[in-house]
């Protein structure tokens, strides 16, 4: 079988992530592929130039196994984080030196103020050697014409590609779900950012709140949105998600899901749950948007059909 090496963060503990990975990989395998595996940032090593020789280390041994491509798979592989841009870089003279066809599928970036000449730099020699780029969203397509000039096709989020194969039936209940984060949010406007989730909350029919998190790190954001809610009358508690199989149970037993990150509004609509978007960034509110107008079925229709002309 054909070998496809997928490139994503799917050791990050935020279920985002680890959910575009297991869609990306379920669906190869589903047609015919076999998958493997790399981090995209690589190990938490203390120095970007040694991450980047450390994902030169792992792709160089599996040249000898003749991949059909480097899938580059969704996330926030063109945001302004200083990890980013050298391990871009490091895909990108693996893709060259090696001549493993490259792909970037599905992928997405919010953020275009503050990247550097060395983060364009990489950006542009990252895209030009891609075989195939689809981007995630317009809010990319706009940052990367912006950054470097080349204007991409936009492919759903690869999370629609498990369509279908989520089996959580039989998970009912009354509560509301609320994933809350802080990313993006002054200081100054936390608490109004906390007023904006209660509001909804009210106004929900449910009789129970639930805060969860998509992301180990709004966990502590969560706690003190459960400490500020202690006010408001509300029946409110709080249970974060400690795994990827739980984050998806408890969207599946939700009556309404509100959310301040992406995944949790993406995989709400996936599993055809109202939802209720608290946007921090520009991709939240797009992608939330965008949401209402398309079925699950055909965003998983135009994934699927993406990712096979993609690698082609």
């Amino acid at each position: 079988m054909k070998l496809i090496c997928v490139i994503n963060r799917y050791n990050d503990p935020n279920y985002g992530d680890i959910g575009i990975c297991r869609s990306i990989t379920h669906f190869l395998e589903d047609n015919g592929y076999t998958v493997k595996n790399f981090d995209f940032i690589g190990r938490r090593l203390k120095f970007q130039f040694t991450r980047t020789i450390h994902i030169l280390s792992k792709i160089y041994a599996a040249r000898k196994e003749k991949p059909e491509c480097l899938l580059v798979g969704g996330g926030q592989l063109l945001l302004n984080n200083r990890n980013f841009p050298y391990a871009l870089l490091g895909w990108y003279l693996v893709s060259k030196i090696s001549g493993i066809p490259l792909v970037a599928y599905s992928v997405g970036g919010e953020i275009s103020e503050k990247q550097g000449r060395f983060y364009r730099w990489v950006l542009r020699l990252f895209l030009s050697q891609a075989k195939t780029v689809y981007l995630r969203d317009d809010i990319t397509v706009k940052l990367v014409s912006q950054l470097v000039g080349f204007h991409f096709e936009t492919v759903p989020d690869a999370v629609y590609l498990s369509y279908q194969h989520i089996d959580v039936s039989g998970l009912e209940c009354s509560d509301t779900v609320v994933f809350v984060s802080t990313n993006s949010v002054p200081k100054q406007e936390v608490h109004a950012h906390y007023n904006r989730i209660l509001a909804v909350c009210g106004q929900a029919a449910s009789s129970r709140v639930k805060i969860s998190v998509s992301s180990e790190q709004d966990i502590k954001a969560a706690e003190r949105f459960y400490d500020y809610a202690q006010q408001s009358g509300i029946d409110i508690s709080i249970e974060p998600a400690q795994s990827f199989e739980q984050f998806i149970r408890q969207i599946s037993a939700a009556k309404l899901v509100i959310s301040s990150r992406m995944h949790p509004l993406i995989y709400a609509h996936l599993l055809g749950k109202p939802f209720v978007a608290i946007p921090t960034n520009n991709k939240t509110q797009s992608m939330s948007e965008f949401l209402l107008k398309k079925s699950p079925e055909n965003l998983a229709d135009e994934a699927k059909k993406k990712l096979l002309i993609a690698l082609k």
